[in-house]
């Protein structure tokens, strides 16, 4: 079975819902464009002063401090970075997120929609030339979709939505766990352009809030060391050259 991209996902606002793609443009050594462009914070989580660098996640509303998040779907367009925000399928509130006027439009609905779940008001933050990705250096996430699979119906023995681990590139026809077994800095290559494989990736709680209901419902890292004897899904790669990829697109590993 050949090893292919199945989907490709970007998180343009930190911690909301993400958005497929139906190619992406990387460029080397720079994660996928847009994806953690923007963060939620409040004057308690980031101080005064806000955000001026890249900051660990802690700093900025997210599903493991606030489950609710999950309760929103997102549509978003690179061109104008309009994002529209769903609730129930329906369109609730729509800003231009690169303009001071349409974040407020998004931070009002915010406020009032997470009013008994955060302290203090939710802001939209960006740093020019910056992205937020749970590491500082510009890595892109590769979820196994296998492994997925493997750990809802061996360990958890319930069906798991890959948007829990909220991964860039999701890949299909690699064994169970296979990507584990890479060693650093092994080559992974897709339409001829390679990619470093950095190391897995860890597990928080984020992961335990189901992305349709908002209700943690599944203690995953608890679940993956009981079944697995490790708290990894998924793995980090930086992109060496320039390419577009998309899903359908094959895989091959050195």
């Amino acid at each position: 079975m050949t090893v292919e991209i199945k989907a490709i996902k970007r998180y343009p606002v930190k911690g909301m819902r993400g958005i497929d793609m139906p190619e992406a443009h990387i460029s080397a050594h720079k994660m996928i464009s847009d994806d953690r462009r923007f963060v939620i914070g409040t004057q308690s989580s980031l101080g005064q002063d806000g955000v001026q660098e890249w900051v660990r996640k802690s700093n900025f509303l997210q599903l493991v401090n606030t489950p609710k998040l999950a309760e929103l779907g997102t549509e978003y367009d690179a061109d104008t970075s309009t994002l529209t925000v769903l609730r129930n399928g329906r369109a609730i509130c729509k800003g231009k997120l690169d303009d001071a006027m349409g974040r407020t439009v998004i931070e009002d609905f915010l406020k009032a929609f997470l009013k008994n779940d955060v302290a203090g008001t939710p802001k939209i933050y960006s740093v020019p030339d910056t992205q937020f990705g749970d590491m500082k250096e510009p890595y892109i996430s590769i979820l196994n979709l296998a492994s997925i699979r493997d750990f809802g119906t061996r360990i958890v023995q319930s069906e798991i939505d890959p948007m829990r681990f909220r991964g860039n590139i999701l890949i299909d026809g690699l064994d169970p766990w296979k990507e584990l077994e890479l060693e650093e800095g092994q080559i992974i290559k897709i339409n001829g352009a390679s990619f470093r494989f950095i190391h897995p990736i860890t597990r928080c709680k984020a992961t335990s809030v189901n992305p349709d209901t908002a209700v943690s419902d599944i203690n995953v890292p608890l679940m993956l060391r009981k079944g697995v004897n490790h708290l990894y899904m998924g793995i980090y790669v930086e992109a060496l050259d320039d390419v577009t990829i998309k899903p359908g697109d094959a895989i091959t590993i050195s």
